[in-house]
Order: C-alpha cells, then structure tokens, then sequence
C-alpha cells in the first residue's frame, strides 16, 4: 500500500514539476480589456472604470497617462471621470499638466508640472489625503507608466512615500511594418535605449502585435487594456481610420 502511495505522489509532484518549468506564469501581466471597437473614446473610459472598479476604489491616488497631442486620449479620461461618480470611488481633486494639450477640455483642474514643481504636488497631495479627499493626476504617458525607471511617479513612491495606481494611454501601430517608426521605440540590447522609454515602447509593441489580424472598422476607435505590473495598466487606443 505504502508502495502506491509513494508512487502516486511522485507523479503528481513530476506533473506539477512539468508545468511548472513548461508554463510561463507571469501575475503581473494580464489581459483586462480584449481588443475592442467603441463609436466614442468615452465609452472605452467607462470601460476601463467597470473593469478596474475594485482596484479604483482601492486607490486614493490615481495617475492618468495620455500620449500628448491626441484628444481621443483626454476624451477616454473624460468619459472615465464622469461616469466615476460613486462615494468612495470618485475623485475630488483633478490635477493635470499644464503643458498638455487640450487639458481645458477639464474645466475643475488644478495646473501643476509634475516633473518641474513635484514639491508642489506632493505637498498637494498629502494635504488632499488628510482631509480624506481623492486625487487624480493627467500627465503623460512617459510619466505615468510604472514600466519605466526613475521617471515622477516613480519619485512619488520612492522618494515620497505616495502609493499610486498608474493607467497610460498609448498610441499603436497596426501592421508590423508600422513598428520601426513607432514612438516610443522598443530598442532591444543594453546601452541603445538613450530615452529610457523602450521599456514603454517594447510592451506597446507586443500589446499590438494581438491586434494584426483584426479588421478595424472605419471611423471607430479601437483598443485593449492589460496590466502590467501590480498597480500598472497600459491601454492601447487608436482612432480607426476613414475610408479613402
């Protein structure tokens, strides 16, 4: 009896071995939104609030990435914010670069550099914390994503102590031959990234590469979502093209 015991045991430890070393498991990056096609940008924002309920309530500091330039990316924040109206959910203090095109879209906004007058901010929002207020900051991308290194919001949890969700928005491209002109740039080998961004750009890159084969529909936008770290998430969002 003993015999079958052990011999059963093994097996089960062998399998486990197996898909252990055969199966890449990786918790911190996972698809949250599939691709996707919307009429309106703010429709993908109302997405993005149902699929992140939990982890948005769970966040008194919530930090916005656009791509600069591009108003269907402050439109998803429009559409996000809005509908984020529940107690203990909303945002009270809305705060965004001021530099950042098409940031007046946000009338209740205060205007405050992030990199430039970080002082400022995290002065801001520690006085907004104490009063039990929540704080939601619009920046770029590049200074939002948690993928990339010693970038702001890095320094407000490193060197301020200010625990953040960071969503970012990214352009992507759409054919592979697209991605050698694609900003930010995903550099492969150590010592070419002199941005610092490839990080950024590599998982954009490989975010995009699920959507080849879809068919965009004209006059859309297009997108999906996955997370990427523990309180990271990046989301694609292009506007489809029209008919020519």
């Amino acid at each position: 009896m003993k015999y079958f015991y052990w011999v059963g045991a093994f097996v089960v430890a062998a399998v486990g071995l197996f898909f252990a070393m055969s199966v890449k498991i990786d918790p911190e990056s996972l698809p949250k939104v599939p691709f996707t096609q919307f009429s309106h940008a703010e429709d993908f924002g109302q997405e993005i609030l149902k699929t992140l309920a939990i982890e948005i309530k769970a966040s008194p500091v919530l930090i916005l990435g656009v791509t600069p330039n591009q108003i269907e990316d402050m439109e998803l924040w429009q559409g996000f914010l809005q509908a984020n109206q529940e107690e203990g959910s909303r945002y009270d203090v809305l705060v965004g670069e001021p530099m950042l095109p098409y940031i007046e879209l946000f009338r209740e906004i205060m205007r405050i550099d992030m990199k430039e007058e970080m002082p400022r901010l995290v002065e801001g929002i520690k006085n907004a914390l104490t009063r039990g207020l929540r704080v939601a900051v619009i920046v770029p991308n590049i200074y939002a994503s948690q993928l990339l290194q010693n970038n702001p919001v890095h320094r407000l949890q490193d060197e301020f102590g200010i625990e953040t969700l960071s969503i970012s928005i990214s352009k992507f491209p759409v054919t592979k031959e697209q991605e050698a002109d694609f900003e930010p740039r995903c550099v492969k080998g150590s010592g070419q990234d002199a941005s610092g961004v490839s990080p950024l750009g590599c998982v954009v890159q490989n975010l995009a590469r699920k959507t080849y084969k879809e068919k965009f529909e004209h006059n859309k936008f297009s997108g999906l979502m996955e997370q990427t770290g523990p309180r990271d998430f990046v989301i694609l969002l292009n506007r489809n093209p029209s008919p020519r």
